[in-house]
């Protein structure tokens, strides 16, 4: 039985085993940017999330096993003149076991999600994928999810630098 509940400083280990599972993926997939490390997420960022007021982290369990995780925290946009002062959720991270995927527990998290950022009176919620993982842009866009903007990037120096 899947059932989902704000997490709890125990939970950490299992929280940090999962979110390690999408750091290989990214270590392996970009090299140069991800680094693989036993301890993904520092002990002080979890624990920053335990203000329940403006962070959470939602714990998905099924029968007692954590199977994933979504951290989220509500964002206010840039004091910029040219931007409309908003609101927001963003999504730190959702990842879900790799023995637990494709059983609507990704779904489930982003679900209840959804529903603490409208509590929290989000006008949004936004987050971040990265190209290589088309896994995860699929999965976003099942939900509805539209792309927001992209960052571009070019290596400095590398032989086919058409950016001269």
């Amino acid at each position: 039985m899947l059932q989902i509940r704000m997490a709890a400083a125990e939970d950490y280990d299992a929280v940090n085993a999962i979110i390690r599972e999408g750091q290989e993926e990214h270590a392996e997939a970009l090299p140069n940017l991800f680094a693989r490390l036993d301890r993904v997420v520092a002990m002080g960022w979890y624990r920053s999330f335990s203000d329940k007021e403006n962070k959470v982290i939602l714990i998905a369990e099924v029968s007692g096993i954590v199977a994933g995780v979504a951290m989220l925290e509500m964002k206010q946009s840039p004091p910029y003149a040219a931007l409309v002062p908003r609101t927001y959720a963003y999504m730190n991270e959702l990842a879900v076991a790799r023995n637990y995927q494709r059983r609507g527990i990704g779904t489930a998290l982003y679900q209840a999600s959804l529903k603490w950022a409208r509590e929290k009176g989000a006008s949004s919620l936004e987050l971040n994928v990265w190209e290589f993982n088309e896994k995860a842009l699929q999965f976003y866009r099942s939900l509805g999810l539209v792309t927001l903007q992209r960052t571009l990037t070019t290596e400095i120096g590398a032989p086919d630098n058409k950016g001269e």
